[in-house]
């Protein structure tokens, strides 16, 4: 499935996206019937085309996609259409001997292949990992490229988020408390500008559902996010802090005081 020429990227598409990137469906009963349920469950691939960043406001969205940047074309290379499909028709047989001997391949080597931490993609990820030596590349090399690609959309989403640099900043210096009081604190440290934006959160619920979608980017930043409901009334309580912070914090008590 192709989407073309976007400008934006809807939030019901993004959610609908996600889910027939890993998997989904839905059940409902079959027309003209009272009994039986039909359920339609589906995975497929999908194409997105844009010259905007698309899924910037989504990093759930990012982590299942692959990003490429595509080149602009010299005028000198431009090809009319029927003069395109000709040469690709010459080049078909090759590109599709070339994809078969590497699915070949994969399928030979992908009962046997453990791969250690998985991305979300984790099917994805294994597979092109097993067709590695049909595509000409070496051990361990799509997993290289794949987390880079990975880690330009985790920066995408933090760079494009009015969010990121108040929480960078209040995580060095540490914050503990309710949602709400989260928000004062990063209104204060915003510019007007800023919390004018439509993409700040107004309101502490949004602001949760904010950090919900960043968590894992913010912590592959070194930004670590908790919460608990830990005051008396049952609210919850979150916590911002630099992973460098802890990791020092942890040495220090594990170290402990020196002894004479």
């Amino acid at each position: 499935m192709c989407f073309d020429n976007l400008s934006h990227l809807p939030q019901d598409l993004a959610d609908a996206a996600c889910r027939l990137a890993t998997g989904g469906g839905f059940g409902g009963r079959e027309l003209h019937s009272d009994y039986d349920e039909a359920v339609f469950d589906a995975t497929r691939p999908l194409v997105f085309n844009a010259i905007p960043d698309l899924g910037a406001t989504r990093p759930d969205f990012l982590d299942r996609a692959l990003i490429i940047d595509f080149y602009d074309i010299k005028p000198e290379l431009r090809r009319d259409e029927s003069q395109f499909w000709h040469e690709f028709e010459a080049a078909r047989p090759p590109i599709l001997g070339a994809l078969l001997d590497a699915v070949a391949l994969g399928l030979r080597k992908l009962p046997a292949l453990a791969l250690g931490q998985l991305p979300r993609m984790a099917d994805f990820a294994t597979w092109a990992s097993a067709c590695e030596d049909g595509l000409g590349l070496q051990r361990g090399e799509f997993l290289k490229v794949y987390e880079a690609n990975r880690a330009d959309a985790r920066n995408l989403a933090l760079d494009s988020s009015p969010l990121y640099e108040p929480l960078r900043e209040l995580a060095r210096e540490g914050f503990t408390g309710s949602t709400a009081e989260l928000l004062l604190r990063l209104n204060r440290m915003a510019s007007d500008g800023i919390r004018r934006s439509a993409r700040w959160p107004k309101a502490p619920d949004a602001l949760a559902n904010t950090l919900r979608r960043m968590a894992s980017n913010l912590r592959a930043a070194g930004i670590e996010l908790n919460s608990s409901r830990a005051d008396r009334l049952g609210g919850r309580i979150i916590s911002v802090s630099s992973a460098t912070n802890i990791a020092e914090r942890s040495s220090v008590i594990v170290s402990g005081p020196n002894e004479d």
